[in-house]
C-alpha cells in the first residue's frame, strides 16, 4: 500500500522501527498534494515549500534527540479554512476576508502545533461554512475523489476530499448541521463529531447552547482517535495522566449492543432511491458482531426538531455574521443563502426562541428515556448521493420540494439538536460506485463509547 493511504496506527508503527523516514512519509503526502489537487481544489492555500522542509527539519531533530511532542510530531495537516493560523490566510470562504492574516491560532490550533502537527496550509470551505456543498467565490468549488464532476460535500469538503484522496493522513472539521458528517460521506472516509465542548473553540457567546462542535476526519476510527488527542490537547506533556482516545478506542463492548434504526422516521424525510439499501446492507453486516438491531418508530415529531433547529440556527448565524450584513459593502459580498438566515435571526422574537428552546428540551427529555432502552440510534449521513458541483443544493428529492437550502440535510438535526456524539461511518455505494455513510449516534457525553464502537464494527 502506498505510504499516503496507509492509517495512521501503521505510519507510526513503521517510522518507529526504521522502515519510514518521516520525511518520506510526508513528501509523500507533498507529492500526491501536487498531483491531485490541480483537479480536486481540496487544499486552497499552502505554505510555501522551503516554510515546510524547515519544520520538518525541527521535527526530525525532535525525533532523533528523543524530544518529539507526541506520537504525530512532523504529521501533515492542513486546517479547515473557518480555523484561525497564524500567519497563514484563514478567509472563511469569504471576499470580505481574502486577504486576512491571523496574528495568533484558534485554541485547537495551538492544540495541533503543541503535538508537533505539521501544518502545511488550509482545506476549502462554502463561506463562512454555510451549506452543504463547498464552494465559494474565492476558490472555486471542491471535486469529489469518486468523480470529479461531483461534490464533495461540505462544509468540511476540502478536509474529507483531501484525506480521501491521500494527500493528507486525517483533517480537523466542524460540524454544526452535518458538515463533518455530510462530506465524509459523500468522500468514504470516517467523520466524527464530538459533543460540543470536547475539542476547545472560540467562545460562543449567543447566550443559546452550542449548536456547532469541532471535529475529525480520517480513514480510520484510530486515525480519528489519534487525531482528537492532539485536538483535544491530550498530548500535553504538563497534563499527567491524562486519559487518550487513542489508547481507550479497544474497548470492547461488554454486552450486546441494542441499535435503533430509524430509516426515514415515519416518512418524515425523503431520501435518494438506493440510500437505504446500502444502509441497510451495512446493518444486516453488523448482526454478526453480537448486536441486535431494532427498526424503530420514533414518536417524536420531526416537525418539532426542524421548527426549534432552524429557529436557532438562524438565531446563531446572525449573531455570528450580523455585522457584516449591516455593512453595506460588506453585504454585497455575502451570498443570498447566509442573508436569508440573518433576515430570518432578525424577525425572531423572545417568544419564537423560548418554544424553541422548549422543544430542544422535551426532544433532550425523550432521548434520556430512549437511551435507557438502546445504546445507539442509526441514520443515513445525508439524504442523496454527491451531486453536481454546479448544482448549489437540491431543490427536490425523489419528487419532493425542498422549500430551504438545507432542508436536504434534515436528517442530521437529531443528533446536532440535542449535542450527541456522533460518528458518520462509510457504509457502501450505489450501482454508480457513489458512496455513502451511516451516522452511529450515541448518548449524552458517550464520546468514547460512539468511537470504541465504531472501531469495533471497523474490525
Amino acid at each position: 500500500m502506498a505510504t499516503n493511504l496507509q492509517s495512521v496506527q501503521l505510519l507510526i508503527e513503521n517510522m518507529n522501527d526504521g522502515s519510514l523516514s518521516l520525511s518520506s512519509m510526508v513528501n509523500s503526502f507533498l507529492k500526491t498534494i501536487n498531483d491531485e489537487n490541480p483537479t480536486l481544489n481540496a487544499i486552497i492555500t499552502q505554505r510555501p515549500e522551503i516554510e515546510i522542509q524547515t519544520d520538518l527539519k525541527v521535527s526530525e531533530a525532535r525525533i532523533r534527540e528523543n524530544k518529539q511532542r507526541s506520537p504525530l510530531e512532523g504529521f501533515p495537516i492542513a486546517i479547515k479554512d473557518l480555523e484561525d493560523t497564524k500567519g497563514i490566510i484563514t478567509t472563511s470562504g469569504s471576499p470580505i476576508f481574502h486577504k486576512n492574516i491571523p496574528q495568533q491560532d484558534s485554541p485547537m490550533v495551538r492544540n495541533l502545533r503543541k503535538a508537533g502537527c505539521l501544518i502545511i496550509g488550509k482545506t476549502n470551505v462554502p463561506e463562512f461554512g454555510v451549506g452543504s456543498q463547498t464552494y465559494n467565490r474565492i476558490f472555486g468549488p471542491t471535486r469529489n475523489p469518486f468523480d470529479s464532476a461531483l461534490t464533495a460535500g461540505g462544509s468540511s469538503g476540502g478536509a474529507a476530499a483531501a484525506v480521501s484522496s491521500g494527500m493528507l493522513p486525517f483533517a480537523d472539521g466542524s460540524d454544526m448541521m452535518g458538515s463533518l458528517r455530510n462530506p465524509t460521506a459523500f468522500c468514504s472516509v470516517f467523520g466524527f463529531r464530538p459533543s460540543p465542548g470536547v475539542i476547545p473553540s472560540t467562545a460562543n457567546s449567543s447566550g443559546l447552547p452550542p449548536l456547532s462542535t469541532l471535529g475529525a476526519i480520517g480513514r480510520s476510527t484510530k486515525c480519528l482517535a489519534y487525531l482528537l488527542d492532539a485536538q483535544i490537547g491530550n498530548f500535553d506533556i504538563k497534563k499527567k495522566n491524562t486519559s487518550r482516545f487513542s489508547q481507550m478506542i479497544n474497548q470492547k463492548p461488554k454486552k450486546e449492543l441494542r441499535l435503533a434504526w430509524l430509516g426515514n422516521l415515519d416518512g418524515s424525510y425523503a431520501y435518494e432511491r438506493g440510500i437505504e439499501t446500502v444502509c441497510r446492507k451495512f446493518l444486516e453486516s453488523l448482526q454478526l458482531k453480537n448486536v441486535k438491531i431494532d427498526e424503530v418508530s420514533l414518536k417524536f415529531p420531526a416537525s418539532k426538531l426542524w421548527e426549534s433547529w432552524t429557529t436557532l440556527r438562524s438565531h446563531h448565524l446572525r449573531f455570528d455574521l450580523e455585522n457584516h450584513y449591516l455593512n453595506q459593502k460588506t453585504r454585497a459580498k455575502l451570498k443570498p443563502e447566509i442573508i436569508w438566515e440573518i433576515e430570518k435571526g432578525q424577525s425572531l422574537n423572545g417568544e419564537s426562541i423560548d418554544k424553541a428552546l422548549s422543544y430542544r428540551i422535551d426532544w433532550m427529555t425523550f432521548l434520556h428515556s430512549f437511551f435507557d432502552e438502546y445504546d445507539f440510534f442509526l441514520l443515513p449521513s445525508a439524504q442523496v448521493f454527491p451531486f453536481s458541483v454546479k448544482t448549489p443544493y437540491p431543490t427536490e428529492i425523489e419528487g419532493r420540494e425542498m422549500d430551504t437550502y438545507h432542508r436536504w440535510m434534515e436528517v442530521v438535526i437529531p443528533a446536532s439538536l440535542a449535542g450527541l456524539p456522533t460518528i458518520s461511518i462509510p457504509c457502501g455505494y450505489n450501482p454508480h460506485g457513489l458512496p455513502m455513510g451511516i451516522q452511529l449516534i450515541g448518548g449524552f457525553k458517550d464520546d468514547l463509547k460512539v468511537l470504541a464502537t465504531a472501531h469495533f464494527f471497523e474490525k
